[in-house]
């Protein structure tokens, strides 16, 4: 288990990437994205354990590396099982697949890996996000308590009302709180993202992609999660490394930059945003 003393606060690192070293058991089948992150810093579940003990992070949600392993989400799906008291586990489907709804079948029932993750990232215009040939997936994910995770750019976030507004009683997060554009306070480019907090049902993880967009121009990402804070509610916010996709710093760096950004909320609201919204939407956790 983590080394944490008794008065430090649980930690749950919401999105997170491991991979295998075992390229003949989990091969490697990248998909087209920027960067080749899985060859230069990977982490196995083993090491990624123990970054996490030297940190005193108490558990984590592997999030599948669409990025390594594309659709494949064994790696991740054993990991998970492997370790249920430290890891939860979500998949990820080609939603453009002949059988997209017998995918969620077998990773959420037969594997068992508690979330799913809707990677709908679209460079310019629209994505299949909200057609309605993906409306079984997400009656299927309520069905079964299979938590749904969206990564959009936040020109999409249009169609991410439109699904929010559909199945209202669906708990949503979004992916690194959709990559939103961040002007300095008022943050008046990211409206697109606080409007959609009227709805209840979106919950914002907070990523360490986001924490370094709201620190350019020498602002202070603390104004940024004030500001989130305010829209949403701590209960609705979430902290993510993104580690080891993210990796130009040590995990204990990534732990200590979201400590110092989240500081300036109350004791309460930092309970929330590092662990409670976590527990909330992930059971296992709890």
């Amino acid at each position: 288990m983590a080394r944490r003393h008794a008065d430090q606060p649980v930690i749950i690192d919401t999105h997170t990437h491991i991979v295998s070293s075992d390229h003949d058991r989990y091969p490697l089948n990248p998909r087209n994205l920027s960067g080749e992150w899985y060859k230069q810093s990977p982490h196995t579940d083993v090491e990624f354990l123990a970054c996490m003990d030297a940190t005193g992070v108490s558990k984590a949600v592997l999030v599948q590396p669409i990025g390594a392993y594309t659709y494949d989400n064994s790696y991740t799906a054993d990991s998970a099982a492997k370790t249920p008291e430290r890891f939860a586990s979500a998949c990820c489907i080609d939603m453009e697949a002949d059988n997209p709804l017998g995918m969620l079948e077998h990773w959420a029932v037969k594997r068992k890996m508690q979330g799913i993750r809707l990677f709908a990232l679209s460079a310019r215009g629209d994505s299949w996000l909200d057609d309605e040939r993906t409306y079984p997936v997400w009656e299927r994910a309520a069905e079964l308590g299979v938590h749904v995770i969206v990564t959009i750019f936040g020109h999409q976030l249009p169609q991410l009302r439109r699904v929010l507004e559909r199945f209202p009683t669906t708990r949503v997060s979004l992916d690194h709180c959709g990559f939103p554009a961040l002007d300095g306070p008022p943050f008046d480019a990211a409206s697109p993202l606080f409007e959609l907090a009227t709805l209840g049902n979106l919950y914002c993880k907070v990523s360490s992609i986001v924490i370094d967009a709201a620190s350019q121009d020498d602002a202070e990402p603390s104004q940024f999660i004030q500001k989130l804070v305010s829209e949403f509610g701590a209960d609705h916010v979430m902290w993510g490394s993104d580690f080891c996709q993210t990796h130009d710093r040590t995990y204990d760096e990534l732990v200590a930059l979201a400590k110092d950004a989240f500081s300036c909320l109350s004791s309460e609201d930092q309970t929330w945003c590092f662990a409670g919204t976590a527990k909330s939407l992930w059971p296992s956790l709890a």
